[in-house]
């Protein structure tokens, strides 16, 4: 038995070590560098989450401790709306006084995660009694699915679906542990931490497999026994408190975003390649915003499903149902999780390539909830696992169940999931290659604000605020700002937040107040509406830089108001 559990921790060291080397062959290493940020500026989402660490990081402490005034000065935001993966934000914030001035951790936060994804995926097989050497391969498609590579280093928090497979890990080990209350309150509290203090668009996805273990502990015991809850009121608890203790409650920002719907799960989703394939082509979709449902399985998978429903039909002929029957309570419950998953991510719009097939509601108060997970088309990430799982778990199965000799159903095994991960890897190496060409380089950020009177300012004594009097802009305009403003240790007055936040009773009252600590900055075509502000007017990079005091600029001029 000791030689056992040692394998198998062997086993799962292999399988993260597989995460790790595969994140370095696709991603490079100057990634680790966390001196080295070139590679998270002028990246969109990426830069967001960067430099919304960045400023949290300059910010006194307050409580609750998630919040600064250095993004929304003088309002209060928390970390949570920067997606900067907030427990880590927290932690290295500490660390601060130690850190160097210039520190990332994003690229060590993507090679751990790699390797827990492998860690946990092996996890997760093995708990199927199949062969280590099929666990070790078959851990290989959760380390390189194409759900996970789409999401790394675009929204870096949600690239982290090793959280997903803890959720499903307890979910499958539901049999062995569910009448160890003890237990499992602790992990499913651990599951609500790290939600909160990741991010919390995988409160469905984990939530939905908590509610599945629940269920299945009544559907075992044929009786509702509140204590069964208690994993339930712990997940909540945890979940909640981290979110207090991160800001979450204690700011202005808005909970829900418009455009339920259009961000969705369509269900060509699990075939649609959207760029992926070499094999396929890309499917019409009903909005544009649907790529958020991104959730192409590749070819090694299709191959694989199709070996699974081989090995399902024969084993419901030759057992006559009596396998379904053995684990009536845990297939349940997992139908139930999966469709539940499902039905939430198509959201209240169903679609299929670019027709609307129903409406599910168009109850007000519900879609008010509903929008807080306006991009609900991720909620289906976690049924692309459970599908891994159940084509590769099946795959072994079906060869033990036809072949006599166990050493040659084994290797029947491992070279079929062998070949069809190569084909799995091979469909999508196209888009690992774009990967590996964007990050693994090491490269030099260059600033799109290069005229004088930025050089100007810089110098200025006593600026301390920088406020974007626009009420729309380019995420990436403001970003370029926002990049401008920390090397100068001002604040920013907004930033590109994760939800919406209105500044424009702060930004109106700086415009009437203004100071020598301020420069504000226009969009020229909005400028007649300030233009009795008692600021100067300077031109710069195509923006309009209003200050209380004289550059040495050349003024904006006026003429063709």
């Amino acid at each position: 038995m000791r030689d056992q559990q040692a394998n198998d921790r062997i086993l799962y060291g292999m399988a993260a070590l597989a995460g790790a080397v595969a994140f370095v062959m696709i991603y490079g290493i100057n990634v680790l560098n966390p001196v080295y940020d070139d590679w998270l500026l002028g990246q969109g989402d990426l830069t967001q989450h960067y430099l919304g660490w960045c400023f949290f990081r300059r910010g006194h402490w307050t409580f609750p401790i998630g919040l600064t005034d250095n993004l929304a000065y003088p309002s209060y935001t928390s970390v949570i709306f920067t997606d900067s993966i907030p427990l880590l934000a927290v932690f290295f914030k500490v660390l601060s006084p130690v850190l160097p001035e210039t520190f990332q951790y994003f690229g060590w936060w993507g090679i751990v995660s790699f390797a827990l994804q492998g860690f946990l995926a092996a996890r997760i097989l093995r708990e199927f009694s199949i062969g280590r050497l099929q666990v070790l391969i078959g851990s290989i498609y959760f380390i390189v699915s194409p759900i996970v590579i789409e999401r790394m280093f675009r929204h870096t928090a949600l690239g982290g679906h090793w959280l997903i497979l803890l959720a499903v890990y307890l979910f499958i080990r539901h049999r062995k542990d569910y009448q160890n209350t003890r237990k499992a309150v602790l992990c499913w509290g651990i599951v609500g931490v790290l939600v909160a203090g990741v991010h919390l668009y995988y409160l469905p996805m984990c939530g939905a497999f908590l509610c599945g273990y629940i269920l299945c502990s009544f559907l075992r015991e044929k009786a509702v026994c509140w204590k069964r809850l208690l994993p339930g009121v712990s997940f909540a608890g945890a979940l909640l408190a981290v979110t207090y203790l991160l800001g979450g409650f204690s700011t202005r920002a808005s909970a829900e975003s418009e455009g339920l719907g259009e961000c969705s799960f369509n269900l060509n989703g699990f075939f649609n390649e959207k760029g992926y394939s070499r094999f396929l082509d890309a499917l019409p979709m009903y909005h544009e915003s649907q790529y958020e449902g991104f959730a192409y399985l590749g070819i090694g998978i299709f191959v694989l499903m199709a070996v699974a429903g081989v090995y399902i039909a024969l084993e419901l002929v030759r057992s006559r149902g009596g396998c379904v029957r053995r684990h009536w309570a845990g297939i349940v419950t997992g139908v139930l999780v999966a469709v539940g998953l499902i039905m939430f991510a198509a959201s209240p719009v169903v679609t299929w390539n670019d027709k609307l097939l129903i409406v599910l509601t168009d109850s007000s108060t519900l879609t008010h909830y509903w929008s807080i997970f306006r991009s609900s088309g991720r909620i289906v990430w976690p049924v692309c696992y459970l599908i891994y799982m159940v084509v590769i778990v099946c795959n072994a199965k079906m060869w033990d169940g036809l072949i006599v000799n166990r050493k040659m159903s084994a290797v029947i095994s491992a070279g079929v999931l062998a070949v069809c991960c190569f084909l799995q890897i091979f469909d999508i190496s196209g888009k690992l290659t774009e990967q590996r060409e964007r990050f693994a380089p090491k490269g030099d950020y260059v600033s799109t604000l290069q005229d004088a009177a930025w050089d100007e300012l810089a110098g200025k004594e006593g600026l301390a605020h920088f406020v974007w009097v626009s009420n729309s802009y380019e995420n990436r305009q403001i970003l370029e700002m926002s990049k401008w403003a920390y090397d100068n240790m001002l604040t920013m007055n907004i930033f590109y937040f994760a939800r919406g936040l209105s500044v424009i009773e702060d930004t109106q009252y700086s415009l009437q107040h203004p100071d020598d600590s301020y420069v504000f900055v226009f969009k020229p075509e909005e400028l007649p509406d300030y233009l009795d502000c008692g600021l100067n007017f300077y031109e710069a990079d195509g923006y309009v830089i209003g200050t209380t005091f004289a550059l040495e600029q050349e003024r904006y001029n006026f003429d063709e108001f």
